[in-house]
């Protein structure tokens, strides 16, 4: 970090949720609550002040190692809800 000059760019903060499922080594994680420490890096600091990082959603993250079960591959088919790719880090430099 200090030869190349690396430092940190913004503060991620966020309540996340997990779950997991044994058959097929399924994990569900509910992360929300997205949150950036506005122009401030030391997430060391017990008082840092975070702001919400926009209209963050509710993202819901599925990983399996050999197979997806039926019974979780059918809880998680939400109609009117779609796959996509989303960056907490992303959503949190839009603001420093």
């Amino acid at each position: 970090m200090r030869t190349q000059g690396l430092r940190p760019k913004t503060v991620v903060d966020y309540t996340r949720e997990p779950f997991v499922y044994r058959p097929g080594n399924v994990r569900v994680t509910f992360d929300y609550g997205i949150r950036t420490g506005l122009m401030c890096t030391d997430f060391l600091n017990p008082g840092l002040v975070t702001v919400p990082a926009g209209d963050a959603p509710i993202l819901m993250e599925v990983k399996w190692d050999a197979f997806l079960p039926d019974l979780i591959r059918d809880a998680i088919q939400l109609t009117g809800r779609r796959s996509a790719a989303f960056s907490k880090y992303a959503q949190c430099r839009i603001y420093g």
